[in-house]
């Protein structure tokens, strides 16, 4: 499979791929979809009398695209499963939504199947997604992708700032949700994405390291075909507070190495995120598990909805940080 790097990064998806041919090979993809999501934005405010209404704000943005957004009929949401499609049509696209889902979801979603037709090979629409596996690596940084544009189309970066008024924080949440029509937790994750400073959020999720719980399911499989147990106990582990998913703002890119939080990474006992099993948001002042040698004030909290995977006593948790001052 064709393999190509770029700001530091890897891409195998086709799609992505397209993209960066269709630039020169040398811009960033990241960098164009949030251009592209910005310049969209850009030409809808040409237009007086957008209406305040996420959704129908929406559609007049995809229209732009000459893409057409219909609520799906209820055989077809029984037969897709998902919250959304993406097609091609004599007349341009359509994006059909699941109407069932929660209105901040729909919104969402759409934005992200809007970003899907920045991609040249995307022309053949879900049908040529559905050609790598939704587990894949490959499918998966295409997603990375998408929602990156989503946030860009349904959180414009200045409206946004604007809301925040300089107070970015995880009490902040409910009212930029509800003015963006967007869910709670891409809303945690834009307080990153659109900070104008050094900041990072992401869910945390109290478990063992993937490694490990292969290796205890190996074990505990080997269990069933020998008796003699006393061999065959499993290594020492721990579960702890692990990175599930991060964000980081553009300040925190430019030296992404440093400031990221690499997946299965555990959060240093002694961290608040552990506090959490306390009601509210819980604050205090730390670094990272990552390679910088900055200080921050960091908040975290349970989410709202919790994974079906997630520990009855330790949720998930959702955190952000800003950093105050460096080390050195």
């Amino acid at each position: 499979m064709e393999t190509l790097s770029i700001g530091g990064r890897r891409y195998s998806d086709p799609d992505i791929i397209s993209l960066i041919r269709q630039s020169g090979g040398l811009i960033d993809p990241r960098w164009k979809i949030v251009n592209m999501a910005r310049a969209l934005i850009e030409e809808s405010r040409t237009f007086s009398g957008l209406p305040n209404d996420p959704l129908e704000r929406l559609k007049i943005i995809a229209s732009l695209k000459g893409i057409k957004i219909k609520p799906m009929a209820m055989d077809q949401v029984r037969q897709e499963r998902r919250d959304a499609a993406l097609y091609p049509t004599d007349s341009g696209w359509i994006v059909l939504y699941n109407p069932a889902c929660l209105k901040s979801r729909i919104v969402f979603t759409i934005g992200h199947e809007i970003i899907h037709t920045f991609f040249p090979n995307s022309r053949n629409g879900a049908r040529f997604r559905s050609m790598t596996s939704p587990g894949s690596r490959e499918s998966n940084e295409l997603e990375l992708l998408c929602h990156l544009g989503a946030s860009e189309l349904v959180m414009p970066i200045d409206e946004f700032q604007r809301q925040a008024n300089s107070r970015f924080g995880l009490a902040s949440i409910e009212r930029l949700s509800s003015y963006f029509g967007t869910s709670f937790e891409a809303t945690v994750y834009r307080l990153a994405t659109a900070h104008p400073g050094l900041a990072i959020a992401g869910m945390l999720q109290y478990r063992f390291t993937r490694e490990e719980d292969r290796r205890r399911a190996k074990v505990s499989n080997q269990r069933l075909l020998f008796t003699n147990e006393v061999t065959m106990q499993p290594q020492a582990a721990e579960r702890k507070y692990r990175r599930q998913s991060v964000h980081l703002s553009a300040a925190c890119a430019e030296a992404e190495a440093a400031y990221t939080i690499r997946f299965n990474k555990s959060f240093d006992p002694s961290s608040i995120v552990y506090k959490t099993r306390e009601s509210g948001i819980q604050s205090g002042i730390e670094s990272l598990p990552n390679f910088s040698d900055a200080i921050g004030r960091i908040e975290a909290m349970r989410c709202p909805y919790q994974s079906e995977t997630a520990h009855e006593e330790f949720g998930d948790v959702f955190f952000f940080w800003e950093e105050i001052v460096r080390r050195n």
